[in-house]
């Protein structure tokens, strides 16, 4: 072997290596492990990468220890807990995530259709898809095909996360093999892929966008000879994942192609040829996945408001633990355009810029595809809407229609990220060609190091994160639902069909006792049906019509009307603070054996009704009322209705309201009118929180007595720039009680 372990720049590099990895070590531990391997790996190449390379298995080498290294980035900074395939907690308490495991968890005990990607039992009855759950197709077919042998409670989203972790740290390295022969290099420029910030932020609860390795799959593809078979399944395959990563590969194989009709590589007969089986597997797999299924056209609001930044290379967002501080951002929903290099990786970038300068003009030959795809994503992330910080520098107006299509990628800050990997490529590519191999060792390493250093404190908190004993409970506590029969009961009814809170809990209890239910999250519905379905559906309730198999959640509005319908043998109760109506459930002897708090109970004057969040105020309230909160409930349009049920008393009743007002910009009271059975009894404004007494006629009160707030000025915090809530609120209620008036 003609090299030496003796050579005096070995021992200096190793040295240096050995000192980072020592004192990173000590300062940040297990989570430093994927960093500290890729270092000392590289040390043992630089020794010995001669005899490596006359190796039969070099080629196969350096693509284990880059899918390694992504694996262990993945075990330190996130947590092997994840891969227990029945640990679902730690999804279940997150918003996202709980929506991607329950479109697999439906899914996978639904019966077989056409198109398969269906699923009939979720938000019924216009259904939804595994598409639009985001429950990455690909493994929800493979895992349904052998769903009688998986446990009742699977999840495999912790296994998707550490394949992409595989996967990046795979086609990280053969990117890098097209840059350097140099297997030290290949490893250290591989972690600033695997350490990608970008990627890492999905974390947070977008599983299925943690397929960066797609992206650097088509962008391998496009620097190598044309596949046309690659090409076609890595396109199938980043469909089956997520319309977005679908959008970025599909670019990238498009302008590969006609980069290659071009340069007469192709003649126009091939060129169709390509492009029309690609159309045709695309069109194939969109029907399976169930794109075309509920009519919808995959639009959505938002796209100018979750964009790019200018300022996103730079702007950490929380990220930078050390060296850079926040910037501001034009929209809340540019985090969508979170694009952080990294201290290190900006470290690099400036070196680059002036070693590029330095060499004179930039070889652009065969390069005019890259940067067609360059212009076509910066442009898309930027939208319409141009930013820099906290300012809109200015808005291109879209013709409506094309404004429409710009709406499938309504958060079109996610499509800088092919050009963020390849800034990185170029970064690296041109360091590579103006430094020595073992500077840029040295450099990279250091680089590396600061990278991670910037980085750590957000490594910390995911490890933390997903490291806990996460625990989820759910808050439907009341003995009632684990009686209700699914032999009797076949559907969880939300009336009106509109997204509650806990409707992860109301989910899971359909999902144990194979019941459907109509109002969950999903990405994409077909809002017409589902307005039409609405419609009818509270149309019929208001009139008495309704299914004996299925178990109704209603909303304040109906309260009264639900009251006058219901008939002796139905049950309309208060269960966890929702109105719970079950037809002829006083005939089910399941639920005759509760002790259960039923609507129409007799209210005790002078008791206390409480409006916080573990109060009872559920019993009384009517419509225009929000979600109770800690200690008070906001009213929630321009009228807000109470209804008790009580004896005709024997004085005047005083009523006693402890609330306070919303006020901001030019609303400085809020004016209440207040009604007592129809009759107007007070009308003033409220300017504090304080206690406000109403009297009432006794000659007004019947066995039933209902309390109309109208609020005139009632206003959204967001048209009087408080904040962002767009509900229209006017008081906010702690308590309430009727006393009589003393002789």
């Amino acid at each position: 072997m003609n090299f030496s372990l003796l050579n005096k720049k070995n021992y200096i590099i190793t040295l240096f290596i050995l000192i980072v990895v020592l004192i990173f070590g000590l300062k940040y531990g297990a989570v430093y492990t994927a960093l500290g391997l890729s270092l000392l790996i590289s040390v043992f190449f630089l020794f010995f990468e001669k005899a490596i390379l006359q190796d039969k298995h070099y080629t196969s080498i350096g693509l284990i220890i880059s899918s390694g290294l992504g694996a262990v980035f993945f075990i330190n900074v996130l947590s092997p807990k994840v891969l227990d395939t029945s640990a679902i907690n730690w999804l279940l308490k997150r918003g996202d995530p709980a929506q991607h495991f329950l479109g697999w968890h439906f899914f996978r005990n639904d019966p077989w259709s056409f198109p398969p990607a269906v699923i009939n039992s979720l938000n019924t009855p216009i259904g939804t898809t595994v598409t639009y759950t985001d429950s990455i197709p690909l493994l929800a077919f493979i895992f349904k095909v052998f769903n009688i042998f998986l446990p009742d409670t699977f999840q495999y989203l912790g296994l998707w996360i550490l394949i992409c972790y595989i996967l990046q740290g795979f086609f990280s390295l053969l990117l890098m093999r097209k840059l350097t022969r140099n297997i030290s290099l290949q490893i250290l420029g591989t972690m600033f892929f695997i350490m990608s910030p970008i990627m890492l932020w999905r974390a947070y609860g977008h599983e299925a966008l943690m397929g960066h390795w797609i992206i650097l799959a088509s962008l391998y593809l496009h620097r190598s000879p044309y596949n046309h078979l690659k090409w076609l399944l890595l396109l199938f395959i980043s469909l089956l994942v997520h319309p977005y990563l679908f959008i970025m590969c599909f670019l990238i194989f498009v302008v590969k192609v006609l980069e290659m009709l071009v340069s007469k590589d192709l003649n126009l007969r091939m060129t169709f040829l390509y492009l029309f089986t690609a159309g045709s597997l695309i069109i194939i797999t969109l029907w399976l996945i169930g794109y075309f299924y509920i009519g919808s056209s995959g639009t959505a609001d938002g796209f100018g408001v979750y964009s790019m930044n200018l300022n996103s290379l730079f702007n950490p967002q929380g990220w930078s633990h050390y060296f850079l501080k926040d910037q501001l951002t034009a929209t809340p929903g540019q985090y969508e355009g979170f694009n952080y290099l990294g201290s290190g990786v900006i470290l690099l970038l400036i070196c680059s810029m002036y070693t590029t300068l330095n060499n004179g003009k930039i070889n652009m030959k065969g390069k005019k595809g890259l940067i067609i795809i360059i212009i076509i994503f910066t442009v898309t992330a930027l939208s319409n809407v141009i930013t820099f910080s906290g300012k809109t520098l200015f808005v291109i107006p879209l013709p409506e229609a094309l404004l429409k299509l710009c709406s499938i990628v309504r958060a079109s800050g996610r499509f800088f990220w092919p050009v963020y990997y390849m800034l990185l490529l170029f970064i690296l590519s041109s360091l590579l060609k103006t430094m020595k191999t073992k500077g840029a060792l040295v450099f990279f390493a250091l680089a590396l190091s600061i990278q991670f250093a910037d980085l750590s404190g957000k490594f910390n908190d995911f490890h933390n994160m997903y490291a806990s004993d996460t625990a989820w409970e759910s808050p439907l506590r009341t003995d009632v639902w684990e009686k209700i029969n699914n032999d009797t009961y076949r559907n969880i009814v939300f009336v009106p069909a509109n997204v509650s809170n806990n409707y992860v809990a109301f989910s899971m209890i359909a999902a144990q006792k194979g019941m459907t239910i109509n109002a969950v999250y999903t990405a994409r519905d077909d809002f017409k049906k589902k307005e039409l379905y609405n419609n009818k559906l509270v149309e019929n309730f208001r009139n008495g019509i309704w299914d004996s198999k299925s178990v109704y959640i209603v909303d304040n509005f109906l309260f009264e009307q639900t009251i006058l319908n219901k008939k002796d043998n139905d049950l309309f109760l208060s269960a966890d603070g929702y109105n719970l109506f079950i037809p002829n459930g006083a005939l089910d002897p399941q639920l005759n054996s509760l002790n259960m708090n039923l609507y129409g109970f007799d209210y005790k004057v002078g008791s206390i009704i409480s409006f916080g969040a573990t109060g009872n105020s559920h019993l009384i309230k009517a419509a225009g009322w929000s979600f109770a909160e800690e200690n008070a409930t906001w009213t929630e349009g321009k009228q807000a209705d109470l209804l008790f049920t009580l004896k005709n008393p024997e004085t005047d009743l005083v009523l006693s309201m402890k609330m306070s007002p919303l006020l901001g910009g030019e609303i400085k009271e809020q004016r209440l009118i207040v009604y007592a059975n129809n009759q107007k009894i007070k009308e003033l404004s409220i300017t504090s929180n304080d206690t406000y007494q109403f009297s009432i006629p006794k000659e007004i009160i019947s066995d039933q007595l209902k309390i109309s707030l109208i609020l005139p000025d009632a206003s959204s915090p967001q048209s009087l720039k408080m904040n962002e809530d767009e509900r229209i609120l006017a008081l906010s209620v702690e308590n309430l009680r009727l006393d009589p008036v003393s002789p």
